[in-house]
């Protein structure tokens, strides 16, 4: 039996890539991608790209990749969101590659190789990632890349190829710690690092071409760490470098530092970021530590030794550390991918032997589909018919089609379909459903409709401010004083909360003004059940207007 062919993985690839242009059409969300939008603006206007800035405030809640690559893709393509997501889509392209190449140097296998690469593709976490475009996925593309390069040169026997290598990966550990930090270091040494020492590959970890990667690493990495030192002095290098900002990121979740933490985080956060493969996925993690223990020599087990160890090592430290921070999960997907992808072939090709198998993930797969119906059906109910017809026929082709075409494995294939219908419904249906109510948004979609100029619009200063709003209307709003609007001799536009409305008439009794539009509003960095509940969604939403404001 063809567990897994070619042409099912092009199918799987094809499914996949609705759901992943679905999430880059989408408007980033207030709260966290608007933000990081926003930065990535303020140096495409102002050309400062030492300088993070946030609503006219240094920011130092992460390194400047993305914002500096974010900032390129405006100057290309213009400001929108699929120049904001652009950057995303690449570096996932770049993780899903790494890992075929990755698996393929592993275990010597492409089945294995092709797998890995759909049921990456296909988790949950890496799909939020694209639709939200936030750090995380620069962060995986780099690691496995580095990880990679690091497995090139200490398996190609042809020196000067295999230092080749060792400078790329350099530069793929310097993406890494511009992506995220000293874990885009640490994490592909440390694969690299298990993998000679279950070999006994002693002559390869004492190769002194070792010494010429902390240079390159440096070298590539100079322009980061030129940039903190121009905002932040060396105050802010040292942190980090130090890795001193996963300590300052927890702590700004509100969770004091070694109180109130939940040890079983990352547990959770990883049974749903790897989904759909995050049940079986613990079986092949208990049947690889077994086969670890059993095949104590290289080379049958060296793919175990490498995924689980570092899969183990990274749940170790985090526990003991207790930084309830995701990305940490995420950066694992590839490593959890790869040690699935070996495991079920064996299993698969046995029809027989794996009806508990297929039960487990039939669980799993009824799951999500329920959530998809509650979501879609009732929090925010489905009105494109074109879109229902369009994931009913992916969902049909997934389940019957492509398996008795592609004469690949049913089980990953539907797998993989379901994956895609859901992120498919959640970027086109869910997130429209969420965007109809963020009025930075919506406001600035009312603006660029009248067809008026931006350089008149302003936030008033003490009110709410909204990035989205900014990346609608493609240019930053400044602030103004009511002081400064009612001295101004022409109209002015402004974004304001049904508060900032009330200061105006209140406060300043000599200014008119026109509502241009209003539209609901609500804090996406807080979604809750009463927000979800469409029986108490409305109490939770508040009114943002489009004001035309003049003296009288």
């Amino acid at each position: 039996m063809q567990v897994f062919s070619p042409r099912a993985a092009l199918a799987c690839y094809l499914m996949l890539l609705v759901a992943y242009l679905a999430g880059a059409v989408m408007s980033p969300l207030e709260g966290g991608a608007a933000g990081y939008a926003n930065i990535a603006l303020a140096i495409h206007e102002e050309g400062k790209w030492t300088q993070l800035m946030l609503q006219g405030q240094d920011y130092q809640g992460g390194p400047p990749l993305l914002f500096w690559l974010v900032a390129v893709s405006y100057e290309l393509f213009g400001v929108n969101a699929v120049a904001y997501k652009l950057p995303s889509l690449l570096f996932s392209v770049l993780a899903v590659y790494s890992t075929v190449r990755l698996g393929t140097l592993l275990y010597n296998n492409e089945t294995v190789a092709r797998l890995a690469g759909v049921i990456l593709a296909s988790a949950f976490a890496l799909l939020l990632a694209n639709s939200d475009a936030d750090m995380d996925v620069l962060l995986i593309g780099s690691v496995v890349f580095a990880t990679c390069q690091l497995f090139i040169f200490v398996t190609d026997e042809h020196k000067l190829s295999a230092r080749a290598h060792l400078v790329v990966a350099g530069a793929g550990l310097a993406l890494g710690m511009a992506a995220k930090g000293l874990v885009g270091v640490v994490l592909p040494l440390l694969a690299v690092f298990l993998y000679l020492i279950y070999r006994l590959e002693w002559r390869r970890i004492f190769d002194p071409f070792w010494l010429l990667l902390p240079p390159v690493v440096l070298l590539f990495a100079s322009p980061v760490l030129y940039a903190y030192h121009a905002q932040f002095g060396m105050d802010g290098v040292m942190k980090f470098v130090l890795w001193l900002q996963s300590a300052e990121n927890s702590a700004s979740l509100g969770l004091p530092e070694g109180e109130g933490r939940d040890l079983f985080f990352y547990y959770y956060s990883y049974l749903w970021a790897f989904l759909p493969w995050s049940a079986i996925a613990l079986w092949a993690l208990v049947s690889g530590a077994r086969r670890l223990m059993n095949d104590r020599y290289w080379p049958r087990a060296q793919g175990e030794a490498v995924t689980l160890g570092v899969i183990v090592t990274v749940f170790i430290f985090l526990v003991l550390a207790r930084f309830n921070l995701l990305h940490y999960v995420s950066v694992l997907l590839p490593f959890f991918a790869l040690m699935l992808a070996n495991w079920l072939p064996a299993l698969l090709r046995h029809p027989g032997s794996h009806h508990w198998l297929w039960r487990v993930q039939y669980v799993v797969l009824a799951l999500v589909l329920n959530a998809a119906l509650v979501f879609n059906g009732w929090m925010f109910p489905l009105q494109d018919w074109a879109l229902a017809v369009l994931a009913l026929a992916l969902l049909a082709l997934g389940i019957w089609g492509i398996p008795r075409w592609s004469g690949g494995s049913r089980l990953i294939i539907v797998s993989v379909s379901v994956s895609a219908v859901f992120w498919m419904l959640v970027n086109l249906n869910i997130y429209s459903g969420l965007l109809e109510n963020q009025a930075g948004t919506g406001l600035g979609k009312v603006l660029m409709n009248r067809h008026a100029g931006t350089e008149n619009v302003y936030y008033l200063e003490g009110d709410a401010w909204a990035a989205s709003f900014d990346i609608a209307i493609r240019r930053r709003a400044k602030p103004i004083t009511l002081d400064a609007l009612a001295s101004r001799d022409r109209p002015t536009v402004l974004f304001v909360t049904a508060e900032g409305r009330e200061r105006i008439e209140e406060e300043k009794k000599e200014l008119l003004f026109d509502v241009l539009g209003q539209n609901s509003n609500h804090d996406f960095s807080r979604i809750g059940w009463a927000f979800l509940n469409p029986n108490t969604r409305k109490d939770e939403l508040r009114a943002a207007y489009l004001l035309q404001v003049r003296p009288r």
